[in-house]
């Protein structure tokens, strides 16, 4: 099956470590699909050196919760902003 058209948005963290994108496609049946995802260029800003990674794991072991990502947004303009761009994919 092909895509006929695809749509994307996205909101970059603001340390730029970690983005949300949302992306809509529309195949040439008619189907629609949405795709959530958080994409970052690493898992924690910690976790950088071999005694990071073993704390982390650590942590995993013993049913700790473990944050692999987040985007964090200081201005709400921002984020208003995004959630319209959204509400435009629908």
């Amino acid at each position: 099956m092909n895509k006929t058209q695809e749509f994307m948005e996205i909101l970059k963290c603001d340390c730029g470590c970690s983005m949300l994108v949302v992306e809509k496609t529309i195949w040439e049946d008619g189907d629609i699909d949405f795709d959530i995802s958080i994409q970052d260029s690493r898992y924690d800003h910690n976790n950088t050196t071999i005694l990071g990674r073993i704390k982390g794991a650590t942590k995993i072991l013993f049913g700790k919760p473990v944050y692999y990502s987040d985007v964090y947004i200081s201005k709400p303009e921002v984020y208003k902003n995004f959630v319209e761009k959204m509400r435009g994919l629908i």
